[in-house]
């Protein structure tokens, strides 16, 4: 299995994980995570609705009209508590007569006092009434209101359905209140729909009469949810007194409106939506509801998106002709101050609770209904995402790289919520899918760092501060950790040391001396490591590394000598830098260094005892390249390189072949070469110098001394004799040739010049 294929595969399970856990954890009833994402789920609701109802202008809505007790009515008609009856029966027969679809009281009405009508009515049946008494028995009629409601057959009552408080002797009634018929105001349900709908064990209503003589009667009541906020209405209550049910008042009107008969609600509560049917048996609405029976309100606009006129303009018809009424529905209500039945609501805070009416019916008759998620694709929604998104964020081999992922990703899924919500109504969960998002995101990461990272910090804390970060990438990618004890392989050796150190501690003090070593061995293991090159050790002034392992590297030969070049050119700008500072002595200033590389065969791994350990390499290869270091003294060069390296990259760099040489401690000749500069580098003069020194090399292996210590003088004249060097190659040639002439080596003679010191 691949590496991406395990990443993405852990990814997408942890997040079905993540999924599932938050599906089921946060809809536990009585948890507190249900509770506490329940109440910042409809705290998105309310900004999304509160964004639909921005802009709508007030009074845009003329369908459903608010008949308003306000202030101008009461200065015209006086004190609201001392209105008779009578005038809400004038109010009837005005906007009745207009021909509405529905004429609605949000008011409940208890019997009227009518001990001073009986008195003035009696005293005028006593002698002959005068035209004011005669006025005022006809404006105070108290069976005015009674009976304007009966004829009218358009008007609709309010219930007030209660629970019992035995405290206040307010006890759970076995049936309606005396007088009151239902027959024709309550809904045919069955028994299972009916007792999941919400439950009333009281009627507050003590006018029997009124609400009896209407064309229908519903619930007023509107629960808020556990945050004081009122979201939902519902659809119908279950009086359990008489085991009636009841619609609420604006589903009494509409019922009435669409053609439902009192057996056309269907409340199917496993798909949670409410089914309307008219007499022929026709699904004309489906109303998605909660597990209650409730629908969520779909507020049009803030308070007076509906039209509202004044209670006396409506109740004269000469102030309103009465056509006015035609095909609409008019709700009485109030907005006086100590009437007003204020609401807390996602569009406003103080909004009026006859004006919920209206938006309910608004919404039931344009068939224009907030429709929430199912609890089975909120499942499933919630399942998907996190491990789509747990793919995606596993993708990177780093989760630090996908952090854009989970905040683009809740960017995208509150945009898309909110554009489902304003243009279809559909009410998307957005914190649920924000929480499995973080989660996701939050566990993946821990996952990396707890398990996925752990190689990689063992590799840094066991390698970090001799190889380069870059190489412990590519050791975790290629899952290549390094095995304990010794593993052979093909790789390159490098050794350096200071020319002349032990002089250094004569002119320098201690302190000095650390500094500079500091700023010498930092440059030069930068330029190692960046290399990706493997420091070894430290020996005083001495860098061992090498290339290859504990990771394999490509090319490992090319940046080898690259590294060598590099660091030439690094201590020449250091040796600039300790000039321009001042304060240091000459033998600084013309500081050198010797190199030495070899490649081949090499053993490398953790070495050493068992209490002590250090990852190292050993080998024949190991040996020649610290004598190829220590021997580049004899010639005067500072990179040198044997042959087996140099045929790798000979191509790549400007090479002088210097010696065919039986280093000290090994029997086994090498050809060895001073690494010069990259190819194409190389200066003119010591182009010319190397060439006039093969050139005299051939005479040398020939054995024509004579014409060789002519070609060697020659060369010696081009090569650079920096402060510092206290030999060249052409010079050590020059005093063998003289050797030799006098000790000829024979005709037998393989070319190999054997070192006596390292």
């Amino acid at each position: 299995m691949s590496d991406l294929i395990k990443r993405v595969f852990i990814g997408s399970l942890i997040g079905l994980v993540v999924g599932v856990f938050v599906a089921f954890s946060t809809e536990i009833d009585g948890f507190f995570l249900t509770s506490l994402l329940d109440g910042y789920e409809y705290r998105s609701y309310d900004a999304r609705m509160k964004a639909k109802s921005v802009g709508v202008e007030e009074s845009s809505i003329e369908d459903i009209v608010i008949i308003d007790i306000e202030q101008n009515s009461v200065e015209m008609l006086g004190n609201y508590y001392d209105w008779p009856h009578a005038y809400h029966g004038q109010l009837i027969d005005v906007v009745t007569s207009g021909k509405p679809n529905a004429l609605l009281f949000d008011i409940i009405f208890d019997p009227e006092n009518t001990s001073t009508y009986n008195l003035v009515n009696e005293m005028a049946g006593q002698s002959k009434p005068t035209g004011d008494v005669q006025n005022y028995l006809k404006t105070h009629d108290p069976n005015w209101f009674v009976n304007s409601t009966a004829i009218s057959d358009n008007v609709y009552h309010a219930l007030s359905f209660e629970n019992s408080d035995s405290l206040n002797f307010l006890y759970a009634m076995e049936c309606e209140p005396e007088g009151y018929d239902p027959t024709n105001h309550i809904l045919i349900l069955p028994e299972d729909q009916a007792k999941q709908l919400p439950t009333a064990e009281r009627i507050g209503n003590t006018h029997s009469s009124l609400i009896g003589s209407g064309r229908g009667a519903g619930s007023v009541r509107f629960p808020q949810d556990e945050d004081g906020i009122t979201r939902r209405a519902p659809t119908a209550v279950y009086f359990e007194g008489s085991n009636h049910v009841y619609p609420s008042l604006s589903m009494a009107v509409v019922k009435d409106i669409l053609g439902v008969p009192q057996n056309g609600f269907e409340y199917d509560f496993e798909d949670h939506v409410l089914r309307l049917s008219n007499a022929d048996g026709m699904v004309i609405r489906e109303i998605p509801i909660d597990d209650h029976g409730r629908m969520y309100v779909n507020y049009q606009g803030s308070h007076k998106t509906f039209y509202y006129l004044p209670y006396a303009y409506c109740m004269d018809a000469d102030m309103l002709p009465p056509e006015y009424w035609e095909k609409k529905i008019a709700i009485v209500g109030a907005s006086l101050p100590g009437l007003m039945d204020l609401r807390n609501t996602p569009v406003q805070e103080t909004y009026a609770g006859v004006e919920i009416h209206a938006n309910v019916m608004y919404s039931v008759l344009k068939s224009e209904f907030v429709k929430p998620t199912d609890d089975t694709t909120k499942f499933w929604t919630l399942i998907l995402l996190s491990i789509i998104l747990g793919v995606i964020i596993s993708l990177p081999p780093k989760a630090l790289y996908s952090l854009p992922v989970p905040i683009v990703g809740a960017m995208i899924w509150v945009v898309f919520a909110y554009s489902r919500f304003l243009s279809d109504l559909e009410m998307w969960d957005i914190v649920r899918p924000l929480m499995v998002i973080g989660l996701t995101y939050i566990s993946i990461f821990i996952y990396n760092f707890l398990v996925s990272e752990k190689d990689k910090r063992f590799l840094r804390n066991t390698f970090g501060t001799y190889i380069s970060p870059d190489l412990i990438e590519q050791m975790v990618k290629d899952k290549n950790e390094p095995e304990l004890g010794g593993v052979a392989g093909h790789h390159t050796v490098y050794f350096s040391d200071i020319q002349s150190f032990s002089s250094f501690s004569e002119v320098l003090k201690p302190v000095k001396m650390v500094r500079l070593m500091n700023e010498y061995l930092s440059e030069m293991t930068d330029i190692l490591l960046k290399n990706q090159g493997t420091l070894d050790k430290y020996i005083g002034d001495a860098i061992v590394a090498f290339w290859g392992a504990p990771a394999p590297v490509k090319n490992h030969e090319y940046l080898a000598c690259k590294t060598a070049l590099e660091m030439k050119e690094a201590l020449t700008t250091l040796c600039n830098h300790w000039k321009e500072e001042g304060g240091w002595p000459d033998i600084v200033i013309n500081m050198q260094h010797r190199i030495g590389l070899s490649s081949g065969e090499v053993v490398t791994g953790n070495m050493g005892s068992n209490v002590r350990m250090n990852y190292t390499m050993m080998g024949d290869v190991v040996n020649l390249g610290a004598r190829l270091e220590s021997s580049a003294k004899q010639y005067g060069v500072y990179i040198h390189v044997e042959e087996t390296l140099q045929k790798t990259v000979k191509d790549q760099f400007e090479w002088r072949f210097l010696d065919y040489v039986r280093v000290k401690g090994r029997t086994t000749p090498v050809k060895t070469f001073e690494l010069l500069a990259l190819k194409g580098e190389l200066d003119k003069k010591t182009e010319n110098c190397i060439q006039n020194f093969h050139e005299a090399q051939n005479l040398y292996y020939e054995q024509k001394w004579k014409k060789a210590i002519v070609a060697f003088k020659e060369s010696e004249k081009s090569e650079d004799m920096f402060p510092g060097r206290n030999t060249n190659p052409s010079t050590v040639y020059l005093a063998r040739c003289d050797y030799l002439k006098k000790h000829p080596p024979g005709k037998d003679w393989d070319g190999v010049w054997t070192l006596t010191a390292k």
